[in-house]
């Protein structure tokens, strides 16, 4: 798990729905790991995928998800779309998935799994994956039957076809990627120097923060990049359109020495937002900032 550059040595469809347990179960949730974020295109539920399985926010309040086996997965570089989740990671040691699972795909909440390619071969821990068009990138951590570089890649196919990515401009070692949600050819990076924006399919980019670690990078379903900096006794969540323009949405105190990890917007509602932190905390605003619920605390649901 990435870890806050100060303390940190750093790294949302059709309508989903998981198969849950009728009535919410006296116990309450807890998050083993935090290992991403997003909500579904209606709007109505948030996933973030644990150590052992998917946790689902819907109604507000939080439920583990089952899948149709009873298989509870270890999904790393988990990213929603419109149409439901992409996902790398590591299978239940009972199932009969080749482990690690390479590039997977599911459109049912987690229920059914897709492999779609490298099953067996890697690991993609920072990836991500547009909303609304068919482009995935992913840092490649080893050499595999895909990709014969380590850095970032494109696939336009779910992985049939990869296409390595020069990075030029880019400084640091990337924490984060971010795929536009309607322009393939945009994504954003981010590094312990800042962020990096590229308009052209990730050959080069621009940076766009500076002198700040950037731990969490998404879009916004308005088109704005959507990103935390960290500082030492705070952190910013910013959202900057292309133009470079920038806006600051308030904050709730964290611990010290935590951060940010992972953001995602509602798709159906531009003030609604979800963020987590690297001490598993859970924050909520319907709002756009004003006031936030503190959904979980320490990796249990408050």
């Amino acid at each position: 798990m990435i870890k806050p550059i100060f303390v940190l040595s750093l790294t949302a469809v059709a309508l989903i729905s998981g198969c849950q347990s009728d009535s919410k179960s006296e116990e309450k949730v807890e998050f083993t790991h935090i290992h991403g974020l997003g909500f579904t295109a209606d709007g109505e539920q948030a996933y973030i995928p644990a150590h052992d399985g998917l946790r689902v926010f819907e109604n507000g309040a939080w439920n583990n998800v089952e899948n149709g086996e009873g298989e509870l997965h270890d999904f790393m570089g988990f990213t929603m779309t419109s149409e439901g989740f992409y996902s790398s990671g590591h299978p239940n040691m009972q199932s009969d998935y080749e482990n690690p699972f390479g590039l997977v795909k599911s459109t049912d909440g987690g229920e059914t799994l897709e492999l779609l390619n490298l099953e067996g071969e890697v690991d993609f821990h920072v990836m991500s994956a547009s909303y609304n068009t068919n482009a995935i990138y992913v840092m490649n951590p080893e050499p595999n039957s895909g990709m014969n570089e380590l850095g970032l890649h494109r696939t336009l196919d779910e992985g049939q076809e990869w296409k390595s990515l020069d990075m030029n401009g880019v400084e640091g070692s990337v924490i984060a990627i971010a795929a536009h949600p309607d322009q393939e050819d945009i994504v954003a990076v981010s590094t312990e120097y800042g962020a990096f924006l590229s308009e052209d399919a990730g050959d080069t980019f621009e940076q766009v923060t500076s002198d700040t670690p950037v731990p969490a990078l998404t879009f916004a379903h308005t088109g704005e990049m959507l990103l935390a900096k960290g500082t030492e006794d705070r952190s910013q969540l910013k959202m900057i359109n292309l133009s470079g323009a920038e806006q600051e949405i308030p904050t709730p105190a964290l611990e010290e020495e935590d951060a940010i990890s992972y953001l995602a917007q509602n798709p159906q509602a531009e003030d609604t937002f979800m963020f987590t932190t690297f001490e598993r905390d859970i924050f909520y605003t319907e709002n756009g900032g004003e006031t936030w619920e503190k959904q979980a605390e320490k990796g249990i649901e408050s």
